[in-house]
């Protein structure tokens, strides 16, 4: 593909920007006409008259879903949801009352709606509802304490990060008009959580199956199994699970385990506590993982797959300090912490393939200095559809300071790094930078510079449709690294192009990426079918070669978002890929793809342990 092709498509997609009105705020239900409604009904009047003529399909015209259709009180029930919290601020909270909904045919916003429909009468009925115990202990305030409005809000955005809740609603309930105290009405609507994955290729098989709230307590597990096809006796076995929250304390305890025929394996052992709020003041972590798995090294023009057997042990604390708010809305925090990192060989590449002893025992002793300015803003439409979505705003900068314990030597190391994500006028923006290095012998080695940038437009229509353009950007561009193939960046897959694998590597790298993502009207059983286009295009660069003098690799994909309303997986992409060149495959491949979908991961001001910056 010549590069007058990728101007033209890079003004295609600029243009669409300005071509379509776009909605200011997409948190806004979006409104239709009467003409348009009638149109809605109409369209499922008729698939219903259709279904019904023959015996085999006269029971699928209820599994479409008619987004135009609202109970009769909803204008009331939106109006009484336009909640003022300042009436109620700074009252006692009395009782706090938790209702959960199972998640077909129920409403957050109007208990008195019931399932209708037998196939969702049937789904709750298999469904078991997460307990309110649950929920309570998610919430940041509590009886007998003075109502805060930002806890109530901040507690509404914690329940909706969790797996198991599809939608909540937090408001407060009026006692009596002179009563100095108030109550608080929790309704949270559960998501199905039960879910299988699989995949399936010539040589393997494999299924796992997911269960994110188990018995209504919030906690996750999966059992896993792989059937290699070579051998029935060939397969692999694994489980993980995890207790969230113990005794309200927000801490997590994790395990898992999986062993194949080849004694390959990956064991784990670790207890966390997230700065899962803002307003957290302390997190920390201690785990153990031990792994054995054979590691994939390009060199010289072959492909060697040596086992390599690793254990490490990793303990990190922080603690944030609160600052005087300059801004209405934004928290402000000074985080410190400290991170100790011990990385074993317990078995090990051959000299030849070990160059320069990067496969090496390790102790990295890091602290981190950080300060944060964080906000969250709504919206809708961005992953999910019509479902209330938080975006983290804000902006982070960090310094890294430690040494790093390797071949015997020790070496210094110090890092920053700037974050950014903010709404404007055209939509969404984020930036994300990072630099860090290794101080040897009085030389700079091993240096990375790192970046990221994400758009997206605001929502645009045509029709029932919406739509939303996403742009990414990101670079990485290493000096003074080792001599080994494994310390090269390449494009392969998640690390730059989805379904590009080659043995191509370099020592820098520049991905572009553009999706145009419509949101489809329709929906099967919750299913949405949502179109996407996607463009991405790679440069891998050497040091001693000019970057932008480099071959181009690229993909043009064309095919479906899909999500479900009610079930609680990672939406994922199925679709059409069109490749000009992959080296050691050939030119104009086309492939199928089914893959899950977080190629625009946005920006997140969650602070996260002290951490080399990573080079892939």
């Amino acid at each position: 593909m010549s590069r007058k092709l990728y101007l033209c498509v890079v003004i295609f997609f600029l243009g669409t920007l300005f071509l379509f009105p776009q909605a200011t705020n997409s948190l806004d239900i979006i409104k239709k006409d009467s003409t348009e409604i009638q149109k809605d009904k109409d369209f499922y009047s008729r698939v219903k008259r259709y279904f019904g003529k023959y015996k085999l399909t006269k029971n699928l015209a209820s599994f479409f879903s008619d987004s135009s259709k609202k109970s009769p009180t909803s204008k009331q029930i939106d109006k009484e949801l336009n909640l003022n919290y300042v009436k109620y601020q700074g009252k006692i909270i009395r009782k706090i009352e938790v209702v959960t909904l199972d998640p077909f045919g129920f409403d957050e916003k109007d208990l008195s709606k019931t399932p209708q429909k037998k196939m969702e009468v049937y789904g709750n009925a298999l469904h078991i509802k997460t307990r309110a115990r649950t929920v309570k202990k998610q919430l940041l305030f509590s009886e007998n304490k003075p109502m805060d409005s930002l806890l109530l809000k901040e507690s509404e955005r914690l329940l909706r990060e969790q797996n198991y809740i599809r939608r909540v609603l937090i408001r407060p309930v009026e006692i009596s008009a002179v009563s100095d105290s108030v109550d608080i009405q929790v309704v949270a609507l559960d998501s199905w959580t039960m879910f299988f994955a699989s995949d399936l290729t010539d040589k393997r098989g494999w299924i796992r199956v997911n269960e994110q709230n188990l018995f209504g307590l919030g906690h996750e597990a999966y059992v896993l199994y792989r059937q290699y096809f070579k051998s029935f006796s060939d397969n692999g076995k694994g489980f993980g699970y995890r207790a969230k929250n113990i005794r309200n304390s927000h801490i997590d305890l994790f395990t898992s385990y999986y062993r194949d025929y080849e004694n390959l394996f990956s064991k784990q052992l670790v207890a966390e506590r997230r700065f899962y709020s803002p307003y957290t003041r302390w997190a920390g972590k201690i785990g153990y993982h031990e792994n054995r798995y054979q590691e994939d090294i390009f060199f010289k023009d072959s492909v060697y797959r040596p086992p390599l057997r690793t254990k490490i042990f990793d303990v990190y604390a922080g603690y944030a300090i609160p600052l005087k708010k300059k801004s209405l809305g934004s928290i402000n925090n000074f985080v410190i912490s400290a991170r100790y990192k011990n990385l074993n060989y317990a078995e090990n590449a051959p000299n030849s393939l070990n160059v320069d002893n990067y496969f090496s025992n390790e102790h990295l002793l890091l602290s981190k200095f950080s300060l944060n300015k964080t906000n969250f803003v709504q919206d809708r439409y961005i992953f999910r559809h019509g479902d209330i979505e938080d975006v983290n705003i804000g902006h982070s900068i960090f310094l890294t300071l430690g040494t790093l314990q390797k071949n015997e030597k020790l070496h210094p190391y110090f890092g920053l790094g700037f974050s950014l994500a903010k709404y404007a006028d055209k939509g969404y923006y984020s930036l994300n930078l990072e630099a860090g290095s290794l101080l040897m012998k009085d030389n700079v080695k091993q240096s990375v510079f790192k970046g990221e940038s994400i758009y997206f437009s605001n929502l645009f229509s045509l029709g029932n449709w919406h739509f939303r353009q996403f742009f990414k950007t990101s670079f990485v561009v290493g000096l003074n690294r080792t001599a080994h193939p494994k310390d090269r960046v390449s494009l392969n897959e998640r690390e730059g192009i989805l379904g590009f694998y080659s043995n191509v590597y370099g020592t820098r790298k520049l991905v572009l990426s553009s999706q145009t993502q419509s949101y489809s009207p329709f929906s099967w059983l919750g299913f949405r079918f949502n179109p996407f286009f996607n463009v991405d295009v790679g440069f891998l660069g050497k040091e001693n070669k000019p970057f932008f003098k480099t071959d181009i690799y690229s993909k043009i994909a064309i095919g479906f978002y899909i999500s479900n309303d009610y079930l609680m997986f990672q939406s994922f992409q199925f679709s059409l890929c069109y490749f000009p060149r992959i080296p050691m495959e050939g030119n104009h491949i086309f492939k199928i793809t089914n893959i899950q979908n977080d190629d625009f991961r946005l920006q997140t001001f969650q602070y996260r342990p002290p951490n080399t910056v990573i080079y892939k």
